[in-house]
Order: C-alpha cells, then sequence, then structure tokens
C-alpha cells in the first residue's frame, strides 16, 4: 500500500469505478443508526475501502477506517459525511504491534471485524511472468504479512467480543487459494488466510462469534479492471448483509468460504452497476469437489494462463 494518491484513470485512459461517491441508486434504504461499531482495514482503496463505505453510508455503522495514506482516508470520511454512519480515519501501520495494540483498546467494543488489508499485489506486479524461482524472496514476506495482520486484529478483537457473546470477523480473500494464480506467493497467502478463518472459527465455536472467509469475484477498483467484476461496493454489501444477519443463519455460516455472488443471491443485493455477479468460474463446484485439484491427486494446472506479462495490464494501479 503506497501514499500516492487514487488513481481517477488506467493507464489507456479509461475512468475507473469508483466506490459508493454521491448518490447511488442501487443502494437500499439507509438504515437507522444502530450504535454498531466495525474496524476495517486495508480501507484506503480497493475492496476494503468499499466495504468501510457501505458500512458506514447504507448499514449505519461506526467505522473505524485503518490504512497508511492519511489523504484518502479523510477523502473516504467527507465521502460517508451524509451516509447512516460515519468513517473515523484512523491512519494506522499494521507492523506496529505496538500500535495496533493501542489502536484496538482505545476503539473498544467492536461489532464487527474486516480483515482486508493487502500489499501483495503491489509486491507481484513487477514480477508477473516469472516463476517462483526468478522473484525475490521478499515479495513471499509482502504477501504473508495480510495474514499476520488478519491474525493480530483478531487476537486483539477476539476477547471483547466472546465477552459480549456476539461478534463478526470477515477474512476478505480469493479463490486463488484453491487454483493457481499469478504466482506461488498469492495462492499461498490466500489458502492460508482461508485456513485461518476455518481455524479460528473452531476455536470461537459455542461463543456467539462468528468468523467468515469472503471470496469476491474479479474486482474493479481503482487499480485493477478484471474484465467483467465486481466493484467494491458489492463485497460491502456482502459484508454489510451478514453483519444484519441473525445468530443462527451466523452460526450456519461460520468457518465456511462465502462467495459474494451467493450473498448477493441469498440476501438480495445488487452490485453498484445494478447487476448481481455470478459464479462465472465455477469457484462453487471447486470447493464442492473437496479440493480436488494438485492437493487431492488433481492435475497440475498452466502458470502462463495468469502468471505472465499481459496481467499486468488487470493491475494497472501498482
Amino acid at each position: 500500500m503506497s501514499a500516492e494518491s487514487t488513481k481517477e484513470l488506467t493507464d489507456e485512459g479509461a475512468k475507473v469505478t469508483t466506490v459508493v461517491e454521491g448518490t447511488d441508486a442501487t443502494a437500499p434504504p439507509p438504515a437507522e443508526p444502530g450504535g454498531k461499531v466495525a474496524i476495517v482495514t486495508g480501507a484506503s482503496r480497493g475492496l476494503g475501502r468499499g466495504v468501510a463505505a457501505i458500512l458506514a453510508k447504507e448499514a449505519g455503522f461506526t467505522v473505524y477506517a485503518t490504512g497508511r495514506t492519511t489523504a484518502d482516508l479523510a477523502k473516504l470520511e467527507a465521502e460517508c459525511a451524509d451516509g447512516a454512519g460515519k468513517v473515523v480515519p484512523c491512519t494506522l501501520d499494521l507492523k506496529d504491534d505496538e500500535a495496533v495494540k493501542a489502536f484496538v483498546e482505545k476503539v473498544g467494543k467492536v461489532d464487527v471485524l474486516v480483515n482486508s488489508a493487502y500489499e501483495g499485489l503491489a509486491a507481484q506486479k513487477a514480477h508477473l511472468g516469472k516463476k517462483f524461482y526468478e522473484r525475490p524472496i521478499g515479495e513471499y514476506d509482502d504477501h504473508m504479512s495480510g495474514v499476520r495482520w488478519a491474525y493480530a486484529l483478531s487476537q486483539l478483537v477476539a476477547p471483547g467480543m466472546v465477552e459480549a457473546k456476539a461478534g463478526l470477523i470477515v477474512n476478505i480473500s480469493s479463490a486463488g487459494g484453491i487454483f493457481y494464480f499469478c504466482g506461488v506467493p498469492y495462492g499461498v497467502m490466500h489458502a492460508a488466510l482461508d485456513k485461518l478463518g476455518a481455524d479460528v472459527a473452531t476455536e470461537l465455536k459455542g461463543t456467539g462469534v462468528t468468523c467468515v472467509t469472503v471470496w469476491p469475484g474479479g474486482a474493479v477498483t481503482e487499480r485493477t479492471s478484471f474484465p467483467g467484476g465486481e466493484t467494491p461496493a458489492f463485497t460491502g454489501r456482502a459484508v454489510a448483509a451478514l453483519a444484519a444477519a441473525g445468530a443462527e443463519d451466523l452460526a450456519g455460516k461460520s468457518g465456511k468460504v462465502l462467495l459474494t455472488c451467493e450473498l448477493g443471491a441469498e440476501y438480495d443485493f445488487v452490485d453498484a452497476t445494478g447487476e448481481r455477479p455470478v459464479d462465472g468460474m465455477g469457484v462453487r463446484g471447486m470447493l464442492n469437489e473437496g479440493f480436488k485439484y494438485p492437493l487431492a491427486g488433481g492435475a497440475l494446472g498452466d502458470h502462463t494462463q495468469s502468471n505472465n506479462e499481459g496481467m499486468k495490464a488487470v493491475f494497472h494501479g501498482y
């Protein structure tokens, strides 16, 4: 995550879909403020920004939005000023454990934690088209830091949730954890994040606290442009729908991987475009087959399909 300003244009000059600015005709009626509190990491831009904006504008949350780009967080706060809730911008370096601990203690009661901070995309772009032994070792660390941050925030927030016998932890991950995508570090990080969610949910069973993993489809953000992709608002509405779900509903989802497109169908919400994305890649089928890929004797894939120079255009903003 760099300190540069948010891009408005792609390298080709086409405007990128922005996250929840102004009036959105696809938005549900604003919720009444309910005193709910959320922490969203990685909120300066991308999916984290979309989640923070939706929780504040449409779901009435007070959102502590963290990131390292102060100007972008201030802009997010201003964009959500007319919403049902509010954004509290929090410049925070997640690599500083003491600062993170102090931040969580200052926030106090937390109803929803969304772990979305991730710097792997920026690290990998320059190395697309290369195999793991041709890349710097440091790229792996840049990817895996996202798992550590999710673990640390979950560990710090969980005691308060357990005491309250309620709470929701959401890890924003990717289907790249079960099939090859863009390189070894990307897949390892997301597989680890998915496992983190399942194991955290196992230890939280019976406490009233839910931990889920959410997989958006390919995204269209300030920095990425997957063809036919989802906007960050759709991921935000998925999280908002889960936050509003009943305890029994959430208990049945805890520890599971949830696709944003399926949540849209279940809870009846659409993207900022007015459309509801679908599972075009058949990801649910892959999950239902029990990860029957190389891990369980399946055939090895073709790494060149996603790990190539051409993919740099998809990550235009990095």
